[in-house]
């Protein structure tokens, strides 16, 4: 596994420290031996920290954030949320191939989220700013629409920072 840290209001990390973010995301490892890469972001602002790492297995994406006055707490809560996905991803998967289940794995997976409710509406072709225009009046954290001039589908997000963030699909 190829792992990636990056450092955000943080000139240099000590050694240790660094040997502890790679020691955590190796046991990560142990689930799943087709873990392409990791990406550690460490970000400290106003003496908080804050760990966001994300993961590439299999073709999906798992991604967690632990945060903490230290840097080992929010790398420890950030590392046992990764492993706690990375558990029940690896679960999933061994599951699909199972013909019969027993009542235990039953159980788990009638408690796994599941798309309760479908939604359908029409879009007409706007600009980003009109999306986040709509975004805003409609006082949510993301909005699908149509871009006006390239007939796209994109969702524009609002982020952590108070900024916006846009999503386009590359096809």
């Amino acid at each position: 596994m190829k792992l990636n840290i990056t450092l955000k209001g943080i000139e240099k990390l000590m050694p240790a420290t660094e040997e502890k973010i790679k020691e955590k995301f190796s046991k990560v490892e142990r689930h799943f031996n087709n873990i392409q890469d990791a990406v550690v972001v460490v970000d400290k602002q106003r003496g908080q920290y804050t760990v966001e790492a994300t993961l590439h297995v299999a073709g999906r994406v798992l991604r967690a954030e632990g945060r903490g006055n230290l840097i080992d707490i929010a790398l420890n809560e950030a590392s046992k949320k990764l492993d706690r996905q990375v558990r029940r991803y690896k679960d999933r998967v061994e599951s699909s191939g199972k013909g019969v289940k027993t009542k235990e794995e039953m159980a788990v997976e009638n408690t796994l989220p599941r798309v309760v409710k479908v939604k359908t509406f029409s879009m007409k072709p706007m600009s980003v700013d009109e999306a986040i225009l709509q975004l805003e009046m409609l006082d949510h954290d993301f909005f699908v629409f149509k871009d006006a001039d390239t007939e796209q589908i994109k969702v524009v997000y609002k982020r952590k920072d108070g900024n916006y963030g846009l999503i386009e699909a590359k096809v």
